[in-house]
């Protein structure tokens, strides 16, 4: 059986090198250039976990769900945030892929997309990833690995037993991409929201790499803000992550998190150079929306929701 990778962006992509390097057949949904590149040239995989590249012939490549034909070993949604909705009506709807144990993991960016595929699918079967790992795309089917903060996380915000997940981990792991199971993947996937609302937005609106934030005394203050209404939305909602308080986190965020990845430029600000539609929704959006939901003002995160919004509808590229 195939490991069925829904979207080859750059995790996509990354991961299923490392699938590949590990010996487990993949299938890419993917579309338009990229399906073609695919077939064309294969994927590579280049960067701080090693280099490694397979040709098309090692993988196959499909335009849509319809046509996979056997039922998988795993379903890997690697999608943008905004398409989940979208994903999970699709798999619903297709029994040979959603009958049976194999796993679902979203591997997206933001809050939200573990509960979309549960109201749709089986959610003992819904599993998540929090990844700390950076992907840049050099070509339509060749990533490199710039950065990581963290071995990707695996868990389920669903079930205690991890075991269907233990299996992909540690293909993932000898394919080179550290991957561990991690049975709090509530408080991994706030942490990483608190990295990417503090990060991702200002980033992109500013043109700069993760590092000209944390060098600048105003951009500090603004991404410190977002970070404490994040906490306050948490204590509301009676969500919690690793660290008890905005201040125990900053202190983390500056010491541990920021110095290795200070080089690296969000997939949000390579999607505004692009003139594409970003994942703002489910960072910032998100935040604002549980805020919302729990009595919690965020008008950091609105604003920045807001004008990361603005740049997509008049199409702010450079």
């Amino acid at each position: 059986m195939s490991h069925v990778i829904v979207g080859a962006g750059a995790v996509g992509i990354g991961v299923g090198t490392a699938l590949l390097a590990a010996g487990e057949p993949v299938v890419f949904v993917a579309r338009g250039a990229r399906s073609r590149a695919l077939r064309d040239h294969g994927c590579a995989r280049t960067g701080l976990f090693g280099d490694a590249s397979f040709p098309g012939s090692a993988l196959a490549v499909t335009d849509t769900l319809d046509a996979v034909a056997q039922a998988p070993s795993s379903i890997l949604l690697a999608t943008k945030a905004f398409a989940t909705e979208e994903v999970a009506r699709s798999l619903a709807a297709r029994p040979l892929l959603v009958r049976g144990d194999a796993p679902i993991v979203s591997l997206q960016n933001g809050l939200g997309n573990a509960e979309v595929l549960a109201a749709a699918l089986d959610s003992q079967r819904v599993f998540s990833a929090s990844i700390l790992i950076g992907f840049r795309r050099t070509a339509e089917s060749r990533v490199d690995v710039t950065v990581c903060a963290k071995p990707m996380q695996i868990g389920s915000l669903y079930r205690a037993d991890l075991s269907p997940v233990a299996a992909l981990v540690r293909s993932l792991a000898l394919g080179g991409i550290p991957t561990e199971t991690n049975d709090d993947i509530a408080g991994e996937l706030w942490s990483k929201a608190l990295y990417n609302c503090a990060l991702n937005p200002l980033g992109a609106i500013l043109r700069v790499p993760y590092g000209a934030l944390g060098r600048s005394a105003e951009t500090r203050s603004l991404m410190e803000r977002v970070v404490r209404e994040i906490f306050d939305v948490m204590h509301a909602s009676g969500e919690h992550t690793h660290w008890g308080d905005a201040e125990r986190y900053l202190e983390h965020f500056y010491r541990d998190l920021l110095p290795p990845t200070a080089e690296h430029e969000s997939s949000m600000l390579q999607d505004v150079r692009a003139g594409r539609r970003t994942e703002i929704d489910a960072l910032c959006g998100e935040i604002v929306r549980r805020g919302s939901a729990a009595g919690v003002d965020t008008p950091v995160n609105r604003a920045l929701h807001q004008l990361i919004r603005a740049i997509e509808a008049n199409g702010m590229a450079t």
